[in-house]
């Protein structure tokens, strides 16, 4: 019991990142990430990172790099979706939004 708790706790540490609202068996979420003064923009990048197994992951999911893909110059707030299937296969997807 006790390996299996380790086990358990382990694979939810394992992702891009360990933020937000996380399912044992499946997530699929969007939460807010970071939030600025600056007005609501009309502009928005995207960029997502991936984790298959826990073994590896790869993507470059800055937020700096979203936004120069977006012409973006001041950001106003940051979106996170989270999809995850057992913590076997998860990416997280960053959307920036500003002007």
């Amino acid at each position: 019991m006790v390996l299996a708790t380790a086990v358990v706790m382990g694979m939810s540490l394992v992702s891009c990142s360990a933020i937000g609202v996380v399912g044992a068996v499946y997530t699929g979420t969007t939460v807010p990430h970071s939030v600025t003064d600056n007005k609501l923009g009309t502009k928005v990048g995207s960029v997502k990172c991936t984790s298959i197994l826990g073994i590896a992951a790869y993507g470059d999911a800055g937020i700096n790099t979203a936004a120069k893909m977006a012409g973006i110059k001041k950001v106003s707030h940051v979106d996170v979706k989270t999809f995850s299937v057992l913590g076997l296969f998860t990416t997280q997807t960053y959307f920036v939004y500003g002007e």
